[in-house]
């Protein structure tokens, strides 16, 4: 602003307004510590009809709002509050074009009378009830009043501190379910696994000749049916817990993945609310800026506001942020200018088609500016030259002659080869034990 003054002054021509980029808004927020928070940027992303405040009069006379992919959040009018209704309103024109069904116009006063029964109870009128035959005269009753989320949507304050506990408390839960559910997958499996290493290790035992001179086939085959039956009855009996966990283990790991808004975004939204205290509400304070702005915005459009300048405790716009049964934060303030200049939406250009021609021309001109126009193919007899050459290449080279690993060989022809599966080893050592135990005493 000091900038804009000084060339103001000097008279310097004031420049053109750039777009502000991504990274400029959230360092202009960062200045000043307010920031549009992801459940408000949700809101305003899916809510089409806050759209038209920010689009040209003409645009939104033309717009085919009930078809298409956002036509539910045009039909759902009890999901606004009564400051967005007011505001849809406020851009809404007297009369849509393209309108021959009449479908617009009846949108258009389903908002109205939408609007007038949320006005009626921000006002505490009172409509006629009952007759009273004590008085001889009808009763009145007063309009129950607006819930908090009817007054104004939580998305347009930031959150409490109670709101962060109970959103970290709910990443520690997913978490944690998540993790649950990982180890007893991992559990299941290694039982099962154990199990089949153990089978595959039998098969392999009993199709081992060293092994069967040395045990006998009877035997290997024995232990191979064992390890087989002792795994097909834990896979029949963990084959469905198995695939029950990986199910719930999946279903965790997504809740975590598809939390919105995630661990990260949480753990910077709640840095940015805590360092500026934003997550303790002042009631006074919100007032005095919603104030401020709309003091900004009649003098902009050169209408005088009769309101008084300062907001005390006792006024009535303060009341307007007071949320007792479900506190809330700071009121956001978003970093982008209120009062943007609006213009009308850009149209495509109408595709004009080409004549043969110009097509031709078109088509030589991409050929010419990717070097193509004068590339030529080759003849057969460079093709067969080519081949020959390559094959004459491959034939010059060194033929490489395998020499096979020697391994060691025992005199019955046979390597040894020690037992893979744990019931052989262990028949293995007892009897190797039996064997020296039988050489000892011998021997003495």
């Amino acid at each position: 602003q000091a900038k804009r003054r000084k060339r103001e002054a000097e008279g310097e021509p004031a420049p053109e307004d750039e777009p502000v980029s991504d990274k400029k808004a959230l360092a202009i927020a960062a200045a000043w510590g307010g920031c549009y928070t992801y459940a408000l940027a949700e809101r305003l992303k899916n809510a089409r009809p806050l759209h038209w405040v920010q689009a040209h009069p003409e645009d939104v006379a033309t717009q085919n709002f009930l078809a298409g992919a956002g036509a539910d959040s045009f039909r759902n009018l009890g999901d606004y509050d009564v400051v967005e209704l007011r505001a849809i309103y406020a851009a809404c024109p007297e009369k849509f074009q393209l309108d021959s069904s009449g479908a617009k116009a009846a949108w258009r006063r389903q908002l109205v009378e939408r609007l007038r029964e949320l006005v009626a109870r921000e006002r505490g009128d009172r409509v006629n009830a009952g007759w009273d035959g004590a008085t001889g005269q009808r009763r009145t009753q007063q309009l129950p009043p607006l819930p908090a989320k009817q007054r104004r949507h939580p998305a347009y304050y930031y959150p409490s501190k109670a709101q962060l506990e109970e959103t970290a408390q709910k990443h520690k839960t997913l978490k944690k379910r998540r993790d649950e559910r990982k180890k007893k997958v991992a559990t299941l499996e290694a039982a099962l696994e154990e199990r089949r290493d153990e089978r595959d290790a039998a098969f392999a035992d009993s199709r081992s000749e060293y092994l069967q001179q040395q045990y006998g086939r009877q035997l290997l085959r024995d232990l191979a049916r064992e390890a087989d039956d002792a795994y097909k009855a834990t896979s029949k009996e963990l084959g469905n817990d198995v695939q029950g966990a990986r199910a719930d283990y999946l279903r965790a790991a997504k809740a975590v993945d598809n939390a919105h808004p995630t661990e990260g975004e949480d753990a910077a939204l709640r840095k940015l609310v805590e360092r500026h205290s934003l997550c303790d509400g002042d009631a006074l304070a919100d007032a005095r800026d919603v104030a401020a702005l709309r003091k900004r915005a009649l003098a902009k459009a050169g209408i005088y506001d009769d309101e008084e300048d300062d907001v005390t405790e006792d006024d009535a716009r303060v009341l307007k942020h007071v949320f007792t049964e479900e506190p809330r934060g700071r009121l956001v303030r978003g970093p982008f200018d209120p009062w943007p200049a609006i213009e009308r939406a850009e149209r495509a250009p109408v595709l004009k088609k080409l004549s043969d021609e110009e097509e031709a021309r078109l088509r030589r001109e991409e050929l010419r500016q990717h070097g193509l126009s004068r590339r030529k193919s080759l003849s057969t007899k460079e093709v067969a030259k080519t081949l020959s050459a390559s094959a004459a290449a491959s034939s010059s080279r060194p033929a490489v002659r395998r020499v096979a690993s020697a391994k060691p060989v025992m005199s019955s022809g046979l390597a040894p080869v020690a037992p893979r599966s744990r019931r052989l080893a262990e028949l293995a050592r007892k009897s190797a034990g039996g064997d020296s135990a039988r050489d000892s005493t011998g021997s003495t």
